[in-house]
């Protein structure tokens, strides 16, 4: 029996389709900040509420239909008691596939221990938001290449192998360039079992097999630094393998090819095969066979994969003396403040006062709203947020 199912997450989707603010102060901040912008907030409601009202009628108890079919579920005017009540049915909703995901991830590790170690540690971090990048099918064995950019893994590139592949079932064929949303690994009498929820298109996709098997590639921190500052499409290749470490081992992963990089140094070898670039395309040439890629649409240095992790950031993991700490935490150096962030969330307890001080200054804005609900949950979990700071945030905190 599966926990993650096409229908729970529909349900969980269709149950929170219409939104609606918590309280009186909320409602306030809104009409304030739609009265800066110039919008008729109310007009806008009205029309998003008119473009989903059919999907809720099928959704929502009858007991919110009334104010659904009048206007007023997601207006200002909703009387109280009715918006306690949807509230909490959103929450109750929103927990209860809270609990599906845990008992998805439940299932998951305890499969996991009769995986190789490669496989544990991919699963170690999320799949969510990465995609399908190849798909290669021999006799009873499925390759599947998964891109993480974008995604939540530092890992780059997965190469996962589905051997002695039993069943297979999906309502959509797999694509390339579908997005992970959910999965959920099995332990079976006669192996393994993987499920994935997809979107682009959305399907729901299951396989049984006897063995499951995977590799993965980093991308070299210095594409990662160059990417977050968007210099990558002005780097050349040559420019680009001579900032990157010598002594690591290298790949040359194109959608059609894997390749070991021989060497980096001037023009890149490839074994077994060439890479040449004529006007705006690449040719790599593998014994006979002969790919292009079309240099607008690809960029030749995110083909290069190496074995070894490398923290492009590990510089905003550098303490911020105690003494300081106030001061970086508030400042507009973005790299100081990071990195002040970093120091309260690491050590709590040690850092309480600060951390009070610094939350008793700061503004709760829309720009800040998801940091520092990240940061002031942790903070509410570890207990050192004084009475004054817990009110202050209490909307963020819930």
């Amino acid at each position: 029996m599966w926990n993650i199912t096409k229908e729970a997450k529909d349900t969980f989707v269709k149950n929170n389709l219409l939104p609606i603010h918590e309280s009186d102060d909320e409602w306030e901040g809104a009409f304030k900040e739609a009265e800066e912008e110039g919008e008729d907030l109310v007009s806008r409601l009205v029309e998003e509420l008119n473009e989903i009202k059919s999907e809720l009628r099928h959704v929502l108890p009858s007991r919110f239909i009334p104010y659904l079919e009048d206007g007023s579920l997601n207006q200002p005017t909703l009387p109280q008691a009715i918006r306690d009540d949807y509230l909490q049915w959103t929450k109750e909703s929103d927990e209860k596939f809270r609990k599906v995901l845990e008992a998805a991830s439940e299932r998951t590790n305890q499969a996991l221990s009769f995986c190789p170690v490669t496989v544990q540690e991919i699963f170690a971090e999320s799949l969510h938001d990465s995609t399908i990048e190849r798909i290669e099918r021999e006799q009873d064995t499925l390759h599947l290449y998964v891109n993480t950019d974008g995604g939540f893994s530092s890992k780059a590139l997965i190469h996962f192998t589905f051997n002695g592949v039993i069943s297979e079932e999906t309502d959509e064929p797999l694509q390339l360039g579908q997005w992970f949303i959910y999965d959920e690994l099995q332990k079976t009498d006669n192996g393994f079992a993987f499920r994935v929820l997809f979107e682009c298109p959305e399907s729901q996709w299951t396989i049984e097999m006897k063995d499951l098997d995977a590799r993965y590639f980093y991308h070299p921190a210095e594409y990662t630094k160059l990417r977050d500052e968007e210099k990558l499409d002005y780097m050349s290749m040559t420019e680009y393998t001579a900032r990157l470490n010598p002594d690591y081992l290298y790949w040359f992963i194109t959608p059609d090819v894997e390749c070991v990089i021989q060497s980096i140094s001037g023009s890149m070898l490839i074994e077994n095969g060439s890479i040449d670039f004529q006007e705006n395309e690449m040719i790599v040439t593998v014994g006979r066979e002969h790919y292009s890629y079309h240099l607008n649409e690809y960029n030749p240095i995110s083909f290069i994969y190496t074995n070894v992790y490398e923290d492009p950031y590990e510089h905003l993991n550098e303490p911020v003396p105690s003494e300081d700490l106030v001061k970086a935490a508030l400042s507009n150096d973005l790299e100081w403040q990071v990195r002040a962030w970093n120091t309260m969330y690491a050590n709590p307890h040690e850092l309480a006062e600060s951390i009070n001080q610094v939350l008793s200054i700061l503004e709760l804005k829309e720009e800040n709203e998801l940091m520092l609900s990240v940061h002031a949950g942790h903070f509410h979990k570890e207990g050192i947020l004084n009475e004054t700071i817990i009110k202050k945030y209490r909307n963020i905190l819930e």
